[in-house]
């Protein structure tokens, strides 16, 4: 493989990792600890403001097996496949 874009290789994969927005993963969190997640989301704004991140980490979160305060585990089979498909740029 190639060259791998650094917001590729250097993706966060936690909300704890996350740098700013800390209104929007505090109120996911929040939501996903409740078990009242919304059947949508719309993430708005400008470039590079982690729209596509914040995506990716709520529906691993809504996809874990083993939530943990509202982050997910990354170790669960559900988990592992999504960072799999990401780190190979399936996504």
């Amino acid at each position: 493989m190639g060259y791998t874009a650094l917001y590729r290789k250097f993706r966060p994969t936690k909300f704890s990792e996350m740098v700013g927005q800390e209104h929007i993963k505090k109120t996911l969190k929040n939501q996903l600890i409740a078990g009242r997640v919304g059947h949508a989301y719309l993430f708005n704004g400008g470039r590079g403001t982690g729209k596509t991140t914040t995506a990716k980490i709520l529906a691993r979160a809504v996809n874990c097996l083993n939530l943990k305060d509202g982050e997910p585990c990354n170790e669960c089979e559900i988990c592992k496949a999504a960072l799999e498909r990401v780190t190979y740029g399936y996504y």
